[in-house]
């Protein structure tokens, strides 16, 4: 809970207690100051959120009373009961703020300030494949001869993605960080509904600060590059942690929303909403393994040519869409690195692209890789951590011979009680995400440190050529490792 927020249900608990202590009340309209004090206060310092409503009616309610009772003995049984009833009544009044707080990000653990941009990238030489109506029942078999003479086929729309980008920045004092993601009040509804709740139900997430600062020229200088892919259903700055502190150790960070794989997008420049597409990978369970299996690989594929894209935008320089950071970029120096859906593409792009230096994968989908790729073997050093949801599973044994056959350096992790949605910041909606099925029973804490020295120490050695000792050393008690070299 915030600050004000403790300080309203304070007042709340002074109002039902302190008479029952006293045996008497304050002079009428007293406690009803202090209430209303503390309601302003903390709705003009904090902003509303639907889950302090009952401790905002409980508030009101009691200052009406302390206006209203002209009594101010509370003896016998009237004190008894006040006492016992108002110990879970208040307790009740804190479970929504309490389960569904206004997270705190982890801190970047770099040297540098962060910056951020957010730009619109259009592919041109790709149609866009998802997002489609579907076909017209009354029409299925195609126009009629007349609209056939009269139209011809519409190519569809080029495909377009939004890229946000992380880097060091010289931040003036005073200067405001970011919104976790500028997008939350499309995304938070959205994933609301994923989950099964109410559209409104992660609102308050829309209150989230980062440790970014938009518009912020990055610093002078070349800077390794870090490219960076969510999974199925997730947004850009889902892992936004492992983003900035990433970025605040000397990198250009780059990550994608990739369109209709991605829970929401908002186009900045437009204002356009476009939501995930299920069609483009459905159930498993209710769908022909070959259908399932082809609509796996176009997905990859999908988010890996996103991932070429920014590369290819970041080449052309004050001529692409990236211009205002790509002479930041040193091409000499890439990583890519992803979650899920995003793990398997970053590792279907290095695979063939020699413009990959270094990759990682945090519970990489690499199944629908298809062989041809899968044979020319990663040939840069690679990373696979992997939680305990995913390991042991037929994805892992693939991913495991990828590793093995590697001509290069690879690091085998395995984080022991962690679950898939361990790897992003799905947790940090509640403390009770563990029980909700979102996370494994590893904390959260010690997943982010864990991530955050090894997704650090990898990229350093391998683009920087400097530190990476974390890959060296005895590894925690909640790490497994191996080396294949």
């Amino acid at each position: 809970m915030r600050t004000f927020e403790i300080v309203e249900a304070s007042a709340i608990a002074l109002a039902v207690f302190l008479p029952v202590l006293m045996g008497s009340r304050l002079k009428r309209g007293w406690m009803s100051l202090v209430l209303i004090t503390a309601l302003v206060t903390q709705g003009g310092a904090e902003g509303f959120r639907w889950q302090l409503i009952p401790l905002h009616v409980a508030a009101i309610g009691l200052a009406v009373g302390d206006l209203m009772w002209d009594e101010r003995r509370i003896r016998g049984v009237r004190r008894f009961r006040r006492a016992v009833l108002g110990v879970p009544g208040v307790f009740a009044l804190l479970v929504l703020p309490t389960a569904l707080p206004i997270p705190e990000l982890p801190s970047p653990t770099g040297a540098f300030d962060v910056g951020t941009m957010t730009f619109v990238i259009t592919d041109a030489e790709r149609i866009e494949i998802y997002g489609l109506p579907e076909a017209d029942a009354e029409t299925e078999t195609g126009p009629t001869i007349d609209e056939s003479e009269e139209e011809e086929e519409d190519p569809g729309e080029p495909r377009k993605i939004v890229v946000q980008a992380w880097y060091p920045a010289n931040v003036p004092d005073g200067v405001a960080p970011a919104v976790w993601n500028p997008d939350l009040d499309v995304v938070g509804p959205a994933l609301s509904r994923r989950l099964g709740f109410p559209g409104f139900f992660l609102n308050h997430v829309g209150d989230v600060r980062s440790s970014a600062h938009p518009g912020e020229a990055p610093l002078d200088g070349r800077l390794p590059v870090v490219i960076y892919s969510h999974g199925w259903t997730g947004f850009r700055t889902i892992a936004l942690n492992q983003l900035e502190s990433i970025a605040s150790h000397g990198y250009l960070v780059l990550a994608a929303d990739h369109t209709y794989g991605s829970i929401a997008t908002e186009f900045p420049d437009t204002g356009e909403v476009v939501y995930l597409d299920d069609r483009a990978l459905p159930d498993e369970e209710t769908t022909d393994p070959e259908d399932y299996e082809d609509a796996s690989e176009e997905l990859v594929e999908t988010f890996a040519d996103d991932l070429i894209l920014i590369l290819d935008q970041l080449e052309a320089g004050e001529d692409g869409a990236l211009a205002a950071i790509a002479d930041t970029a040193d091409l000499e120096r890439i990583g890519l690195f992803g979650h899920s859906t995003g793990g398997g593409a970053a590792a279907r792009v290095c695979l063939v692209d020699e413009r990959c230096d270094a990759v990682a994968g945090l519970d990489a989908w690499v199944e629908p890789i298809p062989d041809r790729f899968v044979a020319r073997e990663l040939q840069i050093p690679s990373m696979f951590i992997r939680s305990d949801e995913w390991r042991e599973l037929p994805n892992d044994r693939r991913l495991r011979g990828m590793s093995e056959r590697s001509p290069a350096t690879s690091y085998w992790i395995g984080l022991q009680g962690a679950g898939h949605n361990d790897f992003v910041l799905t947790p940090v909606f509640s403390p009770y995400a563990d029980t909700l099925g979102l996370k494994g029973p590893i904390p959260s804490e010690r997943v982010v440190l864990i991530l955050d020295d090894y997704l650090n120490g990898f990229f350093d050695r391998h683009l920087l050529g400097v530190g990476g000792a974390v890959l060296d050393e005895a590894p925690p008690p909640e790490v497994t490792i191996e080396v294949f070299e």
